[in-house]
């Protein structure tokens, strides 16, 4: 058992005692005789260095097999400070730390497993494979009853070597699991192969017609509908008799060729998907053995997630703790145990504007996307506050240290209202921050500040406009939903996960 001795509760002491090789010999031995598997967390997991201001926190990332461990930590702290006395929140996943009158707060985030960060295959080569598999069945009449059937195929393979290059040629078989499992359920559980043939409209495909199409189709008040991402998550079109799929589309819009309808193209897709004419496939990875095919935005149920339709705000967890530390860019709202939101600049090293992802906890899937102008729209729908606007070069967002000082108590306004409503004790206050956005102008890094004024800005408005608990979940349950594309907003479409 190591010698007591009295250690400083502090930041630095805390981290320090949650790293393996930091650790003395006796140290060592005592974690793995009373804290069961705690030192293969330790030794598996990654102390972030503070980089900002006087660190009142400590973040440890730690590996996602790993989290119904991380309590642990707890009883191994409370030793080592003896005296003091440690709290676990298991929904949050922060640990305070406490002795005396000082509090240390540590949070874990999780961290991406090397062996997973290798599979990483650039989407569009992801959903061409997908593509050369399903055309090979659809133009060819191939069979695949096994993966092994799939790299016996030599036209195949050749063909998925060149769809994935020579720089991800090496990662086809991190991929072979998916697209085996997406035809065989496509093809042989859904649908029969010979009657379904790859869908041109009038010798166009149906993704770049109506690429070209939505342009032109209004929403009900008369505004345009977007790109088709905005409008549409499917990456590819099957479609069974594409001659008289093409001339119900010729009828559908034959009296608003120059006018069309959102309404009624979706309702033209429920249509035809529910008679099983034609369908827009959105594809994720698949982990294991199986797959799912689930039917989106086809009735009143599938506009919804049922997963959280029925959440209340107690049970979304806001974490917004990045907006204070370090070089970070994303702050996160989870959804129970199901969907999380991720709000961040997709290149912290320029100015860049916010993008709102979602994911499916637990799998690979990535959810979507939410369109920027969707998410303004709903950010302002109730409540007068206007704060937030996507936009880096907007004058409200300074690019140098000397505007920044200009507007501060306007900053420093915002900053404290949502600092109230966070609920945690890492956020310092705001002479502290006021210096720590001072640093990344200084150091060249004012995208960093702007990307974390946006931060404040956004959820200041989500606080303002939506209040009450019932309200405020509403707004995180239906931004969601604009991520995952489900609605009437949204066009029908399969997902294969």
């Amino acid at each position: 058992m190591p010698t007591k001795r009295k250690i400083a509760l502090n930041p630095q002491t805390v981290g320090d005692h949650m790293v393996w090789q930091n650790l003395t010999k006796v140290e060592q031995k005592y974690v793995k005789d009373n804290f069961d598997n705690l030192w293969l967390v330790m030794a598996a997991g990654n102390l972030i260095p503070a980089k900002s201001f006087e660190a009142r926190t400590v973040n440890f990332e730690y590996l996602p097999k790993d989290e119904k461990e991380l309590s642990l930590f707890g009883g191994w702290l409370d030793y080592v400070f003896y005296e003091g006395n440690t709290t676990f929140n298991k929904s949050t996943l922060k640990l305070l730390v406490q002795k005396g009158g000082t509090r240390v707060t540590v949070n874990f985030k999780e961290k991406k497993d090397p062996q997973e960060s290798r599979k990483q295959t650039p989407t569009k080569i992801q959903e061409k494979g997908t593509t050369d598999v399903f055309n090979r069945v659809l133009r060819e009449n191939e069979k695949y009853n096994s993966i092994e059937d799939m790299r016996k195929d030599g036209k195949l393979m050749s063909t998925l070597r060149s769809t994935f290059t020579n720089t991800h040629v090496d990662k086809i078989d991190d991929w072979m699991n998916t697209y085996f499992n997406q035809q065989d359920l496509f093809f042989m559980k859904e649908y029969a192969p010979s009657k379904w043939s790859t869908f041109e409209y009038h010798n166009q495909d149906f993704v770049h017609f109506f690429q070209d199409f939505i342009k032109k189709v209004k929403t009900h008040e008369g505004n345009p509908v977007g790109d088709y991402t905005t409008w549409n998550p499917s990456d590819i079109w099957a479609v069974y008799d594409k001659v008289k799929v093409n001339l119900a589309i010729d009828k559908a819009f034959a009296n608003d060729v120059d006018d069309p309808q959102l309404s009624t193209l979706n309702n033209l897709l429920i249509k035809l998907m529910g008679e099983s004419k034609l369908v827009g496939i959105s594809l994720k990875k698949i982990e294991g053995t199986g797959a799912h095919l689930e039917k989106m935005n086809i009735t009143p149920q599938s506009m919804k997630l049922a997963e959280v339709i029925e959440l209340r705000m107690s049970d979304i967890d806001l974490q917004l703790d990045n907006i204070v530390q370090q070089e970070k860019v994303t702050t996160y709202i989870k959804f129970a145990k199901t969907h999380t939101m991720n709000i961040n600049l997709n290149d912290k090293k320029k100015f860049g504007n916010l993008s709102f992802n979602t994911q499916v906890k637990g799998t690979a899937a990535q959810g979507g996307q939410a369109p920027v102008k969707l998410v303004e729209k709903l950010l302002t729908a109730q409540g007068s506050s206007k704060e937030f606007k996507n936009d880096h070069s907007d004058k409200r967002y300074p690019k140098n240290a000397d505007d920044f000082w200009d507007g501060a108590k306007n900053w420093q306004k915002k900053y404290e209202f949502v600092k109230t409503k966070t609920n945690s004790s890492s956020w310092p206050s705001w002479e502290d921050f006021n210096k720590y956005l001072t640093i990344f102008y200084k150091d060249k890094k004012p995208q960093l500040a702007v990307s974390k004024m946006m931060q404040i800005d956004f959820y200041y408005d989500a606080f303002h406009n939506y209040s009450s608990l019932k309200e405020s979940a509403d707004f995180w349950i239906a931004l969601l939903h604009l991520g995952m594309k489900v609605g009437d907003r949204f066009a029908p479409h399969a997902k294969i996960s």
